[in-house]
């Protein structure tokens, strides 16, 4: 049918609309909530699942917007994956989010008695690179920065 069509695969995703409840959300999101509440209510831990081993990429949906964006705006048709190359432990990952946040006082607190969830999930980008040479991604430790700033109480 001649049909222009596309598909993209994104990597994680968080943003200032993501689901931020401590167990039902999505992990950047969580983790930023449970900060915030133990910042609050003047905890000295954090509970996270597993072990802190996992590796994930995170990318903010604002990015994936522009993404889009760009595509539509100059006609461009590509089916590829959309990643940040910041493929971080969950471990470091709490860490960047407790020193944005202003609360590295707090002790990350692994459960093992929860899952770890899959062990990898990279995602590769040569693809998206090539066409996207000059997108300037935003950085995790932004990312959660910013959301922080508008959730913190």
């Amino acid at each position: 049918y001649k049909t222009n069509y596309n598909y993209l695969i994104p990597c994680n995703l968080y943003g200032e609309f993501d689901k931020f409840d401590p167990i039902r959300g999505h992990f950047v999101g969580a983790l930023i909530n449970k900060i915030i509440i133990a910042k609050n209510s003047n905890k000295n831990s954090i509970e996270l699942f597993g072990d802190g081993t996992p590796l994930r990429q995170f990318m903010h949906a604002r990015d994936v917007a522009r993404v889009i964006n760009h595509m539509i705006a100059n006609d461009k048709y590509l089916n590829m994956n959309i990643a940040t190359d910041e493929n971080y432990t969950i471990d470091k990952i709490a860490n960047i989010a407790l020193k944005v946040c202003d609360a590295e006082h707090l002790k990350i607190k692994y459960n093992p008695k929860r899952p770890n969830g899959q062990m990898r999930k990279d995602i590769d980008t040569k693809i998206f690179k090539k066409n996207f040479p000059d997108i300037n991604l935003i950085k995790l430790s932004e990312g959660i920065k910013e959301i922080f700033e508008k959730l913190k109480k």
